[in-house]
């Protein structure tokens, strides 16, 4: 079943309300539930390293922790998916996929997962994010909200920030969903990536 995320705020209390059944039709059905990955970059080409990076594991929040994908049903509720289901660890994907975008927006840089062996004799980068909200939204859009931190090889804090990014959704349903999610998060690499090369 497909559910609707897109209203206008004139519509907003009928919306809710057939949101809320439409989820509890779709929980209520004999269909397997949907699994869902995070979109794949391929690898940029690389040049020599001039900067090591490391990406420690993204922290999630407590309502982010767990298998289905969530959906902010107005300023104070959420509802967490039964049939559209993260096919792994959030926290993983969202790791995974920031090591891509970053290698992809930085050529030059060797960014690896924290604890992964890294190059002698370059400056060292490392990437600190938490992520409060990464979940759709009852106004039609994806959101990815949270805080990192940029720090030197010796664990010394460069620059801190908060991060709201906020993507449209171009279809209606979970896939479009998903996609958006993935859009505001490269967003997200992005900002990361305009940082570190002022930094640098």
């Amino acid at each position: 079943m497909i559910t609707t995320f897109r209203t206008r705020p004139a519509l907003l209390p009928g919306l809710v309300l057939s949101l809320l059944l439409g989820l509890s039709g779709c929980a209520g059905s004999d269909s397997a539930p949907s699994s869902y990955l995070l979109p794949s970059t391929a690898p940029a080409q690389q040049y020599p390293h001039a900067l090591a990076i490391t990406v420690a594991p993204v922290g999630i929040a407590g309502h982010l922790d767990s298998d289905g994908i969530v959906m902010q049903l107005n300023d104070i509720e959420v509802y967490q998916a039964r049939q559209h289901l993260w096919a792994e660890d959030l926290g993983k994907q969202l790791q995974q996929q920031l090591q891509q975008r970053l290698t992809l927006s930085l050529p030059r840089a060797q960014v690896v997962n924290k604890g992964q062996p890294i190059l002698d004799g370059v400056p060292v980068r490392d990437i600190r994010i938490q992520v409060g909200r990464f979940q759709g939204h009852h106004d039609g859009m994806a959101l990815a909200e949270g805080q990192w931190q940029l720090l030197d090889g010796s664990g010394r804090l460069l620059k801190q920030a908060g991060f709201r990014v906020e993507q449209p959704l171009t279809d209606d349903g979970y896939p479009a969903l998903v996609r958006a999610l993935a859009g505001a998060w490269d967003r997200v690499a992005d900002q990361l990536a305009a940082e570190i090369n002022q930094q640098h």
